[in-house]
């Protein structure tokens, strides 16, 4: 073998080296020191408090392109046990700021951070105090207007239920991978089984139920999650764009934030355990919720890869409500990705505008 041709691999050996061995200590770095909020231009797009109610804000966004022809205003609702920031994550990873561009009036909820004191705050207070005072906020600013609410994940079991409980609010509905019928063989529905789960327990020990405790369900929920996660972050350390996006998404996943201990137990009794809101035998401060008295527009999008809420749940609403204007979306993607993952802005972002454009006049 020559001589030149053995020094050349040992080189080229030594160059690799070097380059794992920089990529392992940015690798560690990240991992022990991650950015913050800040750095990672989260929830970029600006925004007006409009109105707050205990924890919770409602936010403007500020639109100097909004049009006057599209004068229904949009109000998003996320779910509670995530931060509102999903949907306006990056710069160019922002549903809020697509439909901003799109010329559409955008608010949405920040729920907040629930503490140990907010641990009396029952499922039916966000529906018929929180969410209904804010969304009589949004029309009373703009002229009596009816919404187009968007719920997201839980924000969309709040939003149908309050449709049916108050639908001469709504103008138009979008449940986005929000869960209705729990009598599916999803994971979370067979975790969730009261022969074996009691949310009463977790509740007395916690206070609220904690937001850690539920991230790492959901984690558990994908087999090798982690491991994935690891190698995702491998493969994007040099390339800073890609890097910065997983990072992001990182940082929102883990600001977690906890479920209030009486809202929790409701939630997986009378949902997961019981499936009261697919059967019509849920109850909301003592009214009964119909599904049948949805009418609005309804606009039903799913996920084809989502382990939180399956497909068949979500999509059970079609047949639930009286809206004869309805339209189904099924987004290839998970339950976070069609929201803000890589191709939101190809498959649902414009998907979402056109459907919502000849409907907020």
């Amino acid at each position: 073998m020559p001589a030149n041709f053995t020094q050349a691999l040992w080189q080229d050996w030594n160059a690799y080296q070097r380059r794992t061995a920089v990529r392992g200590l940015r690798w560690l770095q990240v991992q022990t020191r991650p950015p913050q909020m800040a750095e990672l231009q989260l929830g970029p797009t600006p925004a007006e408090t409009e109105y707050t109610v205990n924890k919770s804000r409602l936010l403007r966004y500020i639109n100097p392109k909004r049009n006057p022809d599209l004068g229904r205003p949009l109000l998003l609702v996320p779910s509670i046990i995530n931060k509102h920031y999903i949907m306006d994550l990056q710069p160019g990873r922002s549903m809020v700021a697509y439909l901003l561009e799109e010329g559409f009036d955008v608010w949405v909820v920040d729920w907040g951070a629930p503490g140990p004191e907010d641990r009396f705050d029952t499922f039916d207070d966000y529906i018929v105090t929180y969410l209904r005072r804010l969304v009589r906020r949004v029309r009373r600013a703009t002229g009596g207007q009816t919404v187009s609410l968007l719920g997201y994940c839980i924000g969309g079991i709040f939003t149908t239920i309050y449709a049916a409980l108050f639908p001469q609010d709504i103008g138009n509905l979008i449940n986005l991978a929000g869960p209705i019928d729990f009598s599916d063989d999803g994971l979370l529905c067979a975790w969730t089984r009261p022969d074996h789960f009691r949310p009463d327990a977790i509740v007395d020990a916690y206070g609220n139920m904690p937001g850690w405790l539920m991230n790492s369900a959901f984690n558990n929920a994908i087999p090798g999650n982690a491991l994935r996660q690891s190698l995702s972050l491998w493969e994007r350390l040099d390339d800073e764009t890609r890097l910065q996006e997983y990072l992001g998404l990182q940082f929102w996943l883990r600001d977690e934030v906890d479920f209030p201990g009486a809202a929790y137990r409701k939630y997986v009794k009378a949902l997961y355990q019981e499936n009261r809101l697919a059967q019509g035998r849920l109850e909301i401060a003592g009214i009964p919720v119909n599904l049948a008295a949805i009418t609005a527009p309804l606009l039903n999008i799913t996920a084809t890869y989502d382990h939180i809420a399956p497909s068949p749940s979500v999509l059970a609403l079609n047949d639930l409500v009286s809206s004869t204007d309805q339209e189904t979306l099924v987004i290839r993607g998970g339950h976070i990705g069609i929201v803000a993952g890589k191709n939101a802005k190809q498959n649902l972002w414009p998907q979402l505008a056109n459907w919502l454009r000849p409907r907020s006049g």
